[in-house]
């Protein structure tokens, strides 16, 4: 596993994810995966870091815009208060990838492994999520401009969470096809 580690390491810094974006991927993110699903929908990791690299974000309004002909792969802006940990819910998809980056202010994201939360709500598959109701603490992660998230379907997050006294966040959130 550690060869399959370092291979995707070596991948990851060499990639236009790595090199030539903004932003860089945060620490938490599954190298292996990334590397992985984006050899296997390469079209649609294109167009997601494309979008990444070469559109001015802090202009783009509110909506969604699709990046892919198909409309598979899309990306949604949007603006919200960042809220108490208490009032932040985790959440999960089992079709889509979210590459999630925090355009403008700043909030915290838990993450944890899906395997260590148990009471969920029942899975709504038309808006590929479920929501968990477990108050387990999960590894907290700063988000802001210098960083982007990508959650996988074993990725339970919570994101929104307020790290600064009335943070406003503008954010994007790209859903990729899991392949």
């Amino acid at each position: 596993m550690d060869k399959i580690t370092n291979e995707s390491e070596k991948e990851s810094r060499d990639s236009i994810w790595g090199t030539e974006l903004p932003c860089k991927p945060d620490e938490s993110i599954n190298l292996v995966q990334l590397v992985a699903q984006s050899k296997l929908n390469g079209k649609a990791w294109q167009a997601t870091f494309r979008f990444l690299k070469e559109i001015d974000l802090t202009q783009l309004p509110v909506g969604r815009y699709e990046l892919t002909e198909d409309g598979l792969t899309y990306a949604n802006v949007s603006e919200y208060e960042a809220k108490e940990p208490e009032a932040a819910r985790y959440e999960a998809h089992r079709k889509y990838i979210d590459l999630q980056y925090v355009i403008s202010g700043e909030e915290g994201m838990e993450i944890l492994p899906l395997s260590a939360v148990t009471e969920g709500d029942e899975y709504n598959p038309q808006k590929d999520i479920i929501f968990f109701k477990d108050k387990t603490k999960g590894n907290l992660r700063r988000a802001d401009k210098s960083v982007f998230f990508i959650f996988f379907p074993d990725d339970v997050h919570k994101p929104g969470i307020c790290i600064n006294e009335g943070s406003h966040i503008k954010k994007l959130v790209i859903k990729i096809p899991i392949v």
